[in-house]
């Protein structure tokens, strides 16, 4: 039986989000986990409902041992955890809830910077682009060296076109077709303003989960799913901010975790060569699911499979879209010379760049490349690009030969205007690279993506060894393998993680509408309307006062007021900071710096850079309020 409880304090999805969470009764089935059984022990809870104090000085954590309730817990609030609860909403769902161990939603989806591939949609059309469903799949299946699961694969095919529309019918934006390595013809799907795909998807998941009221717990890592003694799942136990472990019983899970790229043992367990390498993943892609999935006799496919992307900052761990690449940039190398088709699947160029100097090169593009891709600016902004208004002198810029430089731009545009790379054999030379200004950005390969995970069927299904299905387990996205054998094409992550993240949502609300029905949510969202006020005192000069610092993506501008001697409030002003990331920094940097009255404050772990930026800026504009 349920009862309503006390208010689970956490952070939330929307910038001034609560929970709200009613404890409930045990479960009758005993809970076990892969290593043992263990009967439930929860006392029954009391039947008189408690009072539900709103101020938020009574708010409170729910205590350990106090069982939760929901009928579907996600665990992963990147984008294809994000994409299963819309889904399992949408499909009538009616209790789910999602546990984020990072203090901000989106995961590795945020830094995505390319696009959406996807095959007969109304976009290829409009631009008569002949692309089909099998030509997907051979392309895929190539590019992932046959290694593939064919059927995984065919679904995300077959299912693309229409996970373009579901992402433009909840507020996103996928209108604009281009080319990218490994696919026989244009197929990768673009916001409007061909900037990163990842923050506007990561922002229009954000968005519709609160259209939703899906409640999303940050900061809460979630432990164990537990199986109860037929081994269908019941359950996950979870720890909060303040370290508390609680437990939500349950009666479907989906495993959205993502991958292991942050996690540099497990990736040199499975892929030795690769010690020493910097990552593009996020700080949370640690490989937790897989280990909660292995402690229930999960079956595991492709681990050892790890791909490289082939443009990265090697200083900054920035990733360069390969829209660069795809709108007309080239390769070359110390000397100036090209050594490689730029086209190539990322595990080809990542080999090529590492047989180079020091094994970098230069991404070199001009600017007609530029004005056509709206992600460069970032790059510019954030300082990681030269330039200069002929080839000699940014070969002079970047310590290369410059002479050498021009002859490779000037080869180039020859076999542009013949329209055949005698070199290389590159197919899609979109610009002839001679339109001033020219510009060039140092980058070498780094772990990108683990193709390897949990074994599904095409209805997500975890899978034992023996190709059973764990009863009530689903998995979607990164955490998954199989969907690209031995190297991902650029543009089909983001396919995967919105084709099986919806999968995984629908099936996960059918398995519960099969397995006792649908129960009222009892972890909800509510905004709590409260603004952070001061705990000391701030012995400022009262006025509006003006800093900047730097950020990820180049200089922040905030706005700090002071009122009575306080900091009441900090706004940012101007900034070029990736959304998706920024708002969490700016949500609770901004906080404890009026809470604590000084700049000296701690960083939102996932969003550090942005996080810095607005703590300089503070502090800059707060010398002038002493």
């Amino acid at each position: 039986m349920r009862k309503s409880g006390r208010k689970l304090m956490s952070a939330a999805l929307a910038a001034a989000m609560t929970l709200s969470l009613a404890a409930c009764g045990s479960q009758s089935a005993d809970t076990t986990t892969a290593a043992q059984t263990e009967a439930a022990t929860t006392a029954a809870a009391a039947e008189a409902e408690t009072t539900v104090q709103e101020t938020a000085e009574e708010e409170t954590e729910a205590a350990a041992g106090e069982n939760q309730q929901a009928d579907i817990v996600v665990i992963g609030a990147g984008g294809a955890g994000m994409t299963a609860a819309i889904q399992a909403v949408q499909d009538g769902a009616t209790d789910v809830v999602v546990l984020e161990k990072m203090p901000i939603t989106g995961g590795n989806t945020t830094r995505s910077t390319g696009g959406l591939n996807a095959a007969g949609t109304s976009y290829q059309k409009a631009d008569n682009i002949e692309d089909s469903i099998e030509l997907f799949v051979e392309d895929t299946m190539k590019g992932g060296k046959e290694l593939n699961d064919k059927e995984l694969v065919t679904v995300m095919a077959e299912n693309s076109a229409a996970a373009v529309d579901w992402v433009n019918e909840i507020g996103g934006d996928l209108s604009v077709v281009g080319m990218f390595g490994g696919a026989s013809v244009k197929r990768i799907h673009r916001p409007t303003d061909t900037s990163a795909v990842g923050p506007m998807l990561v922002k229009a998941l954000n968005d519709k989960a609160a259209e939703l009221e899906i409640p999303v717990l940050l900061e809460t890592t979630a432990e164990k799913i537990l199986v109860d003694d037929s081994g269908k799942v019941c359950g996950v136990t979870a720890v909060n901010k303040a370290g508390e472990t609680f437990t939500i019983d349950c009666t479907a899970v989906v495993l959205a975790t993502g991958g292991f790229g942050a996690n540099s043992d497990m990736v040199v367990s499975y892929k030795p060569d690769l010690a020493g390498f910097c990552t593009t993943n996020h700080g949370g892609a640690t490989g937790d699911g897989i280990t909660m999935a292995g402690e229930l006799g999960a079956a595991f496919v492709d681990m050892e499979q790890i791909q490289t992307h082939p443009t990265v900052n090697p200083d900054t761990q920035t990733m360069y879209t390969e829209g660069v690449r795809g709108n007309g940039a080239i390769l070359v190398n110390k000397e100036g010379r090209r050594f490689v088709d730029e086209l190539e699947t990322r595990d080809v160029v990542s080999a090529a760049i590492l047989e180079q100097t020091d094994g970098q090169c230069y991404l070199v593009f001009d600017q007609a490349v530029r004005e056509s891709l709206a992600a460069i600016e970032s790059y510019i902004k954030a300082g990681i690009v030269t330039e200069a208004d002929t080839p000699e002198a940014l070969g002079e810029a970047i310590g290369i030969d410059g002479a050498a430089l021009a002859e490779t731009l000037k080869t180039y545009a020859g076999y542009q205007a013949a329209g055949k790379d005698e070199e290389f054999e590159r197919d899609s030379m979109e610009l002839p690279l001679d339109q001033p200004k020219y510009y060039a950005a140092l980058c070498a390969p780094a772990i990108h993506h683990t193709m390897g995970g949990v074994k599904i069927d095409t209805k997500t299904q975890v899978l034992k060894e023996d190709g059973s299905p764990i009863p009530g387990l689903f998995a979607a996205g990164e955490v998954t393998g199989g969907v690209h054998g031995a190297n991902r094409l650029g543009g089909n992550a983001v396919t995967d993680i919105v084709v099986f993240g919806r999968i995984a949502g629908s099936m996960a609300e059918d398995y519960v509408a099969s397995n006792g029905g649908h129960t009222e949510a009892e972890i909800t969202a509510e905004t709590d309307g409260k603004g952070a006020v001061p705990a000391v005192d701030g012995n400022y000069k009262d006025g509006v006062y003006e800093g900047t610092g730097k950020g990820n993506n180049g200089d922040i501008t905030v706005e700090v007021t002071v009122e009575g001697g306080n900091i009441v409030s900090v706004t940012l002003k101007e900034h070029g900071e990736t959304a998706g990331i920024y708002e969490a920094a700016e949500k609770g940097v901004t906080e404890a710096v009026i809470i604590n009255q000084s700049a000296e404050v701690d960083g939102v772990a996932g969003a550090t850079n942005t996080s810095n930026g607005i703590m300089e800026a503070v502090a800059a504009a707060l010398e002038g309020a002493k």
